[in-house]
């Protein structure tokens, strides 16, 4: 029997031609970075330059201008801001599940809007009659998420044979959201 010699250690020589190529590489790209911000330079004080000769205002003086003139705006930015942020933290499921519940077979939810700046929600519905309206609005009444509840409006729609009603209610909505 032969004699088995295995070898795992591979002694390949250092690739040169590639070493070279990337420190020619690098040396390109500090040299263009530095040229980059040379010429940055030079037109800063170029510009600073035309600015004094012209006699105008200097550009810090313009950016004073320009930031008092954008502070109203960005005062409207942030409210906007601020108001998303209120509507996205908002808990909207408890809300939903704080509407539906009691919302029973009788009574069928058609609309939620809630405002979030004034705490309250707008609820359109159709209930089987207006004693199921009533109950609906006393179940949400006793709920602890919910203030007073206001019945805003309600119609029986006398086209359909059912004879339902569609109302409408405000309640108003407290912070254990």
């Amino acid at each position: 029997m032969t004699e088995l010699e295995l070898d795992y250690q591979q002694t390949r020589p250092f690739p040169w031609v590639g070493a070279v190529l990337l420190t020619l590489a690098l040396a390109a790209v500090i040299v263009t970075g530095a040229y980059y911000f040379g010429l940055k330079n030079r037109i800063a004080l170029n510009e600073a330059k035309l600015e004094q000769i012209k006699g105008g205002p200097s550009r810090t003086a313009l950016a004073g201008r320009t930031a008092e003139r954008m502070m109203p705006e960005l005062a409207e930015e942030v409210k906007q801001a601020n108001e998303v942020l209120r509507k996205l933290t908002m808990p909207w499921e408890k809300l939903f599940q704080a509407v539906e519940a009691p919302a029973g077979k009788d009574v069928t939810l058609l609309a939620l809007s809630p405002d979030t700046e004034k705490q309250v929600v707008k609820i359109n519905g159709e209930a089987k009659d207006f004693d199921a309206v009533l109950q609906y609005i006393t179940d949400l009444e006793e709920r602890e998420e919910f203030g007073q509840v206001y019945l805003q409006s309600h119609q029986v729609q006398q086209q359909d044979p059912d004879k339902p009603v569609r109302f409408s209610l405000l309640a108003t909505w407290r912070d254990k959201l």
